[in-house]
């Protein structure tokens, strides 16, 4: 991996109420490790293990059946998965966020 790692946090439970639109789980889950919703974020510099972008892949699946549609989403505003990466845990790299500028 070429970018420093400059956090390791514990995998944040999100879930979806009845509400919410699908791609709200993902930005349950980028708050929840610490982006404030104004900075610019990276998805690509967000690493977890398979088995957590299954479980956010699942969540949207079940409140919208589209296989293709909730795997582009997730394919291009998900975080990335390494084979390397404890169970339960995520990396934040270098650059995850940036200021705005505004």
């Amino acid at each position: 991996m070429n970018k420093q790692i400059i956090a390791v946090v514990d995998v944040p439970e999100v879930s979806l109420d009845e509400n919410e639109n699908v791609g709200d789980v993902l930005l349950k889950f980028y708050h929840a490790l610490g982006w404030n919703g104004e900075d610019y974020l990276d998805p690509r510099k967000i690493r977890t293990t398979k088995a957590m972008y299954d479980r956010l892949y699942d969540i949207m699946f079940t409140k919208v059946p589209d296989p293709a549609g909730v795997g582009m989403f997730m394919v291009n505003r998900g975080p990335g998965v390494d084979d390397f990466i404890p169970p339960g845990k995520v990396y934040l790299l270098e650059g995850w966020i940036r200021p705005s500028v505004a």
